[in-house]
């Protein structure tokens, strides 16, 4: 199969990934084969799914056969910043057992999971006395890739600095390679010192002045905390020296495309996952989504972004029009394959 791979997607047809059971998978896996498309669900995780979600994993381990069209699964939470277009059901505090459970998924299929880096440092404690620290060991051992992301807004520099110590330790412990430590959708959900995105008409009234004086900086190492804020500056400043694997939306709504443009001009797009973080139902973890004139993003009833509509069509027709119809099976097929391949490396014993 050569068709695109979709990872950070939230539901195909009519189908919520948030909630769906075993018996679904099937007609996931007929839309996938219907469009062409190798999938990695994303499911944001509540505490009362626990129990559903591994059924449908258990079922998926047990009839994989059935599903090449599956890739495995991946999810959002608990463990996330409290701003952004998280639903309020996939944002709790797990214990060392439900940490082990989640961790335990594993060997069924779970490829990754997003965890906000910056609530603590690496030895504070959570609930039950475990340790961020331990919680990433965790993840390492069972081949459960970290992406980071839905990150605290009130103290950027802080989070930039956790961040930071969060991909030196994974790269330590499971490293090193550019696709042992993932993202989420860069620049959205995180603090910045820049528009990224101009979704309404009033906005967009002021896009071209802005954004002809932010593109009007050259991007350099020296220049990246100022222009972009410390967080997106370590995301970008790691994947330039290979030591993570950003997603970025190219719908055009998540984030503007002439920055979609030069961020792939300063990383090259082999260091870039393209992700849709889509949905076809306005309904997605317990809550009904709506859009809105001017743009094709799902939004909350609070006015907050939560999914996309931008499917695969519609991000690589924006990828020819900004010069990178040639990076398209890099960005939706190859680079997706490469972060979601078991890591080879294992867990290094810790000193």
């Amino acid at each position: 199969m050569n068709g695109h791979v979709l990872i950070h997607t939230h539901g195909i047809g009519e189908i919520d990934y948030s909630s769906m059971g075993w018996k679904e998978l099937a007609t996931v896996e007929r839309a996938a084969a219907e469009q062409d498309l190798r999938i990695l669900p994303s499911v944001f995780l509540a505490r009362d799914y626990l129990g559903g979600f591994r059924d449908v994993l258990q079922h998926y381990d047990d009839h994989r056969a059935e599903y090449p069209h599956i890739l495995g699964f991946s999810v959002e939470g608990p463990l996330l910043g409290k701003v952004g277009g998280v639903p309020p059901r996939g944002i709790w505090s797990p214990d060392p057992e439900e940490w082990e459970f989640i961790a335990d998924l594993g060997r069924l299929g779970l490829k990754y999971i997003v965890i906000g880096p910056d609530g603590g440092d690496l030895d504070d404690r959570l609930v039950g006395g475990v340790s961020f620290r331990d919680v990433m060991d965790l993840f390492c051992a069972a081949d459960v890739r970290l992406a980071l992301g839905h990150f605290r807004h009130d103290h950027p520099q802080l989070s930039a600095d956790r961040t930071v110590a969060v991909i030196d330790y994974l790269q330590e412990r499971c490293g090193p390679g550019a696709n042992v430590v993932l993202t989420d959708h860069l620049y959205n959900d995180m603090p910045r010192n820049f528009q990224h995105a101009w979704r309404t008409g009033e906005e967009r009234a002021r896009r071209d002045g802005l954004l002809a004086e932010f593109l009007s900086v050259e991007w350099t190492d020296d220049i990246l905390d100022d222009l972009l804020g410390p967080v997106p500056a370590a995301i970008v400043r790691a994947a330039k020296a290979d030591r993570i694997m950003p997603f970025i939306n190219f719908d055009g709504d998540h984030v503007d495309l002439e920055i979609c443009r030069r961020t792939l001009d300063y990383l090259g797009p082999h260091r870039l996952i393209g992700i849709t973080d889509d949905t076809e139902r306005p309904f997605m973890a317990g809550e009904h989504l709506q859009l809105r004139a001017g743009n094709g993003l799902w939004y909350r009833s609070d006015g907050i972004v939560a999914a996309g509509t931008g499917y695969i069509a519609k991000q690589c027709e924006n990828l020819r029009r900004i010069g990178y119809g040639h990076a398209i099976e890099s960005l939706f097929r190859d680079n997706q394959l490469r972060a979601t391949a078991p890591l080879t490396t294992g867990l290094r014993v810790r000193s």
